[in-house]
């Protein structure tokens, strides 16, 4: 029998992240943009043209749940060493939780010791967004799912070879599917 703090505390935070004021990232994207969908053998496909994934808070708020809301439609980060993502070590790619845009491929990532899944490159440089942050009082660079607008996290100078980028992730903001 769940009590009734159980019932009322996951309503009241839904409710909390209605109210807050920060945009969701959606409404300044474009009709269209142009990525790279998944193609054979889990590389990228040719450019493709595609529609723009634009839904209201609350339709986000219902397929993330909480945390993904948090994460992909404000902008929040998830602590680090806990994301269900950080040593996963399967070979496949990596989708946005938000509308399964590939985002980043298992042979680009790495161990960071930062304790948030880190890679070297995105799956297409077009399937990635990157935006200066300010906050927090230092300047970062954002980076977004460019087919929905979601946050996935920052990227820093600091990475390995073949880039020296490393793109550091929410695990929240993604999905994972396995290529054999």
């Amino acid at each position: 029998m769940m009590s009734a703090w159980a019932v009322k505390f996951p309503i009241a935070v839904a409710a909390l992240f209605l109210a807050m004021p920060t945009p969701s990232h959606s409404e300044e994207l474009p009709a269209e943009v142009t990525v790279r969908l998944l193609g054979p053998a889990g590389q990228p496909a040719t450019p493709t043209k595609v529609p723009t994934v634009k839904k209201t808070d609350a339709e986000w708020l219902k397929q993330l749940g909480p945390a993904g809301f948090r994460i992909l439609r404000r902008s929040g980060t998830e602590a680090p060493f806990c994301g269900t993502l950080l040593d996963n070590k399967k070979t496949g790619v990596y989708f946005c939780a938000g509308c399964e845009l590939p985002l980043f491929a298992s042979n680009s990532k790495f161990h960071s010791g930062t304790g948030w899944p880190s890679f070297f490159q995105p799956f297409s440089k077009e399937n990635v967004t990157e935006i200066t942050d300010v906050s927090h009082g230092m300047e970062r660079t954002e980076i977004r799912c460019a087919r929905c607008g979601g946050h996935l996290g920052h990227v820093f100078p600091d990475g390995p070879a073949p880039t020296g980028q490393r793109y550091c992730l929410n695990s929240e903001a993604l999905t994972f599917r396995e290529i054999k």
